[in-house]
């Protein structure tokens, strides 16, 4: 009986005959049973294990000497015999087809993301044993932070991402130093990891939203700064894919670890990403109410009147107005001293969104106020002045005509003041 493999006749490729040796060897593409299981690369020396597979000798030594394993990477059978047999009949027929085909065998051997692979299939056996976890997850962080540049490397190993995923749910329920570094490494790995929207909302949302809930503590724990915005960073993309339910659900505590980060100004990156999220959840639940009784609204306001970036005082104001929908909002916003003044010094300043939200902010305060100070303070602070401005310029004309609105709110409050004589005449 005649040996194939794949699709090719062993007894034609050892003949003596040349030509048939050709004809084998007429495509181009390299045969699935030269490729290493392990490394993806063609096999330079192929062993057999006990289990009947084969692999490249130093792939196959790395994955049972060096890493400790004692499985066969590929049937997941433990191995009680770990001994290597040379596949001389492989290494034979690789290195005639090499010879036939030193382009082909070229383009493979020198793919560097084959190497990476190497490892993360190593790593993905070695994260699941406890005592190696922190070590695993180290070496992830420095294989990703190596290929960095390898956008395809990042998005393409969902498999890593909800088994590193899982360790922070497991871990954030136990108590210990073990524990909390644990959680620190495999937060920072996620964040360096791409996967696609569709894997981070079906490892997000399993198991009721665990992973969010998980992260959502972790923001309001006493572990390290760095893990807290690591988190933040990483529910900032959560929330952008994950359902509705999941973003109506959060408990105050986290809102005042968001006030938490929102003051820690030595981290842009970490305000960047709570600003997002709470753009993403306020309009959910009553997460305004949980947000404005965690202390946001005092924060945002002396954030925006130092702030001069153009995105951020975008992302401030845009925040800000969700809040001063809701009257405790307004409340709040009012009560600082300088809530007006630094909406108001924006306009005209930012963008065309920062004019947007900052005069739809302003109506919704003089809409509902009926108080005179407000009318007092606007004057007092240059907002009178800058009302016209926005007239008279070239803005969007609902932009104008809401600065003509609160124009008119505040005349008629003026008109019941006596502060205001020569105005209202």
């Amino acid at each position: 009986m005649k040996r194939i493999i794949s699709g090719f006749n062993l007894d034609r490729l050892h003949s003596p005959d040349r030509s048939d040796r050709m004809d084998c060897l007429e495509s181009t593409d390299v045969p699935s049973f030269f490729v290493c299981p392990i490394s993806l690369q063609i096999m330079k020396d192929p062993v057999t294990i006990s289990t009947g597979m084969t692999f490249d000798r130093e792939s196959i030594q790395k994955w049972l000497f060096s890493y400790n394993h004692v499985i066969c990477p590929i049937t997941k059978q433990p191995l009680s015999d770990f001994s290597l047999t040379p596949n001389s009949n492989l290494r034979r027929l690789i290195q005639t087809w090499q010879l036939h085909n030193p382009s082909s065998s070229n383009s493979v051997d020198q793919n560097p993301k084959h190497d990476a692979w190497i490892h993360l299939s190593m790593l993905l056996e070695e994260i699941k044993q406890p005592h190696l976890q922190v070590k695993s997850l180290r070496k992830i962080k420095a294989l990703i932070q190596e290929h960095h540049g390898n956008r395809t490397f990042c998005m393409g190993d969902d498999v890593l991402f909800s088994s590193v995923a899982s360790l922070i749910a497991k871990h954030e329920l136990q108590v210990g130093h073990d524990s909390s570094i644990i959680i620190n490494e495999a937060v920072v790995v996620l964040c360096l990891l791409k996967p696609s929207d569709e894997t981070l909302k079906i490892v997000s949302q399993k198991g009721n939203g665990l992973l969010i809930g998980s992260l959502c503590k972790i923001m309001t724990k006493n572990l390290c700064n760095q893990a807290r915005i690591q988190a933040a960073l990483l529910l900032k993309s959560i929330f952008k894919v994950v359902d509705e339910v999941y973003k109506a659900g959060l408990k105050p505590e986290f809102f005042e670890s968001v006030t938490e980060i929102l003051k820690d100004q030595n981290s842009k990156h970490g305000s960047m990403a709570v600003l997002t999220i709470l753009m993403e959840v306020l309009p959910f639940g009553k997460n305004k109410e949980k947000a404005i009784k965690g202390g946001s609204i005092p924060v945002l306001v002396e954030l925006l009147a130092e702030t001069t970036e153009t995105r951020t005082c975008e992302m401030m104001l845009v925040v800000l107005e969700k809040f001063c929908k809701k009257a405790e909002g307004r409340a709040a916003f009012l009560a600082h001293p300088i809530g007006l003044a630094a909406v108001l010094s924006k306009i005209m300043r930012v963008s065309h969104v920062g004019n947007e939200k900052a005069i739809t902010l302003l109506l919704w305060v003089v809409r509902f106020c009926k108080s005179s100070k407000v009318a007092q303070e606007f004057m007092e602070v240059g907002g009178v002045a800058k009302l016209f401005m926005v007239v008279q310029s070239g803005c969007d004309s609902t932009i104008k005509d809401q600065a003509k609105e609160i124009l008119g709110f505040l005349k008629n409050r003026w008109r019941n003041s006596p502060c205001f004589p020569s105005i209202v005449s």
